[in-house]
């Protein structure tokens, strides 16, 4: 399967976020409280901005988006003192009739490249601490656990992968 990560369009918020919208449904219907609709819903102006930034990417296949994640590279402060340059992937979502299909890995390698092509060194990403089949997808993906930290109404797990160059 050829896949490539591409910037979303500004026209395309209503397929981003049905995706987001998406994931959250099939989170809650499984008792993963990652995504709560209403929080997905209250952050629906910073997801417009942020593909307005140009923050937000997309994996097509048969002319569809089919996953989506925002890639930011601003220090963040869940981070603390750990300000290393990064790539930080958040609301990596892929579509439930394309959760067969290894997106998830090969869109994490996609980012690995890009990380290698700006000389980062490192991506990030955080979680709920819950969640332990993501966690453990995460780290079968290479990603060590640095940390959880208190995030007000959850607690978020950080994951930190090491490029080898």
């Amino acid at each position: 399967m050829d896949i490539n990560l591409r910037q979303v369009r500004n026209t395309e918020f209503d397929a981003v976020y049905g995706i987001l919208h998406e994931n959250a449904t099939w989170l809650l219907s499984r008792d993963i409280l990652q995504w709560p609709l209403d929080w997905l819903e209250s952050i629906s102006p910073v997801i417009k901005t942020s593909i307005d930034a140009g923050l937000f990417y997309a994996v097509e296949i048969d002319n569809e988006v089919a996953a989506v994640c925002e890639i930011k590279t601003a220090p963040e402060i869940l981070w603390g003192n750990n300000q290393t340059e990064a790539l930080y992937i958040h609301k990596l979502a892929i579509r439930r009739k394309y959760s067969d299909y290894g997106l998830g890995r090969n869109i994490l390698d996609l980012i690995k490249s890009k990380a290698k092509q700006k000389n980062i060194n490192f991506l990030r990403l955080d979680c709920v601490a819950h969640n332990d089949k993501l966690r453990e997808y995460y780290e079968s993906c290479g990603f060590n656990l640095e940390g959880i930290v208190d995030a007000g109404e959850v607690n978020l797990a950080l994951y930190e992968l090491y490029i080898q160059r």
